[in-house]
């Protein structure tokens, strides 16, 4: 358990800048200057040689700060680097376990490997280490299984955008096969009087109450895990078999009126990519909410 720590602001704050530069604050070295108690007639009596030794003592000074500031420098620069080499050992011993004592007979190639060494560097975040030494694992295995854009889209993601995209994996599925993946929240019927007057032409579910925010959804958006817009399927004929499959289970379901249209958000090309990584159970709310949502429109035996 991590020992919580009660400090000052300003305690944080030296606290870290000595974790990123390596050493304690160093204090100020700007003094305000004191209106001089000497008469003016003696200052002005001051020798020449006077003056040309305060002035080599400031040059010594100026010179002895500049070395202390670049050895400053040096040091974190130095720090840098052995975090960085750090983050990359932890994630190749990561992907080490994760490999299976098998022969790859293809070799993942040479620009790939170091564009994701020069990425994965600067991932100090274990959940997201374990994340990247997945992806180097299943690209060992299956060379050209993950672009570049991928990579620089994992790249970007923090944990939270991570944790949004767990959720958006647990709500994903596959109609009737169709990649890549999609997240269904709503239908609408083609417009006919008889159905307005129903009252019974659209529905949508709201997936921030099964913690899918909207903000989540556009961070997704954003990183180019998701497509911009909301898309709909064409008009689905009456007695029409659907398919929804996940990567536990699959739903079957039948169309029980023509004209019927449903909404989703779907996965780009780099989002399906990164769904692959994820061992994400289907989200059992969700499902079941989505179902109801449907039922006065889809008919899903059992």
């Amino acid at each position: 358990m991590t020992k919580i720590q009660n400090l000052s602001s300003q305690q944080r704050l030296r606290q870290l800048a000595k974790s990123q530069l390596g050493h304690e604050f160093i204090q100020s070295t700007v003094t305000h200057s004191h209106e001089s108690a000497v008469p003016k007639q003696e200052q002005i009596a001051i020798s020449n040689h006077s003056q040309l030794r305060h002035l080599t003592s400031q040059v010594t000074a100026s010179n002895e700060q500049s070395n202390a500031v670049l050895q400053r420098a040096m040091r974190r620069q130095e720090m840098q680097l052995q975090r960085q080499q750090l983050n990359l050992e932890r994630v190749l011993l990561l992907t080490q376990d994760m490999l299976p004592d098998q022969h790859s007979r293809e070799e993942v190639d040479s620009d790939w490997f170091e564009h994701f060494c020069q990425l994965v560097q600067d991932i100090s975040a274990a959940p997201m280490q374990k994340l990247w030494a997945k992806i180097l694992a299943h690209e060992i295995q299956q060379p050209g299984r993950f672009s570049f854009k991928t990579l620089n889209i994992l790249r970007q993601m923090h944990y939270r955008d991570a944790q949004a995209l767990q959720l958006a994996a647990s709500m994903a599925s596959r109609l009737n096969g169709q990649q890549p993946e999609q997240i269904f929240f709503g239908y609408s019927m083609q417009a006919s009087v008889w159905r307005w007057l129903q009252g019974k032409h659209k529905g949508v579910l709201n997936l921030s109450q099964h913690q899918l925010t909207y903000p989540d959804i556009l961070s997704l958006v954003d990183l180019g895990i998701l497509h911009q817009t909301e898309i709909e399927t064409g008009a689905l004929n009456r007695q029409q078999d659907l398919l929804f499959m996940t990567t536990q289970h699959s739903r079957q379901g039948r169309v029980l009126q023509a004209g019927l249209v449903l909404h989703y958000y779907k996965f780009t090309l780099s989002g399906s990519e990164l769904l692959s990584l994820l061992n994400v159970l289907p989200e059992p709310q969700y499902w079941a909410a989505l179902t109801s949502l449907l039922q006065d429109v889809i008919e899903f035996p059992g």
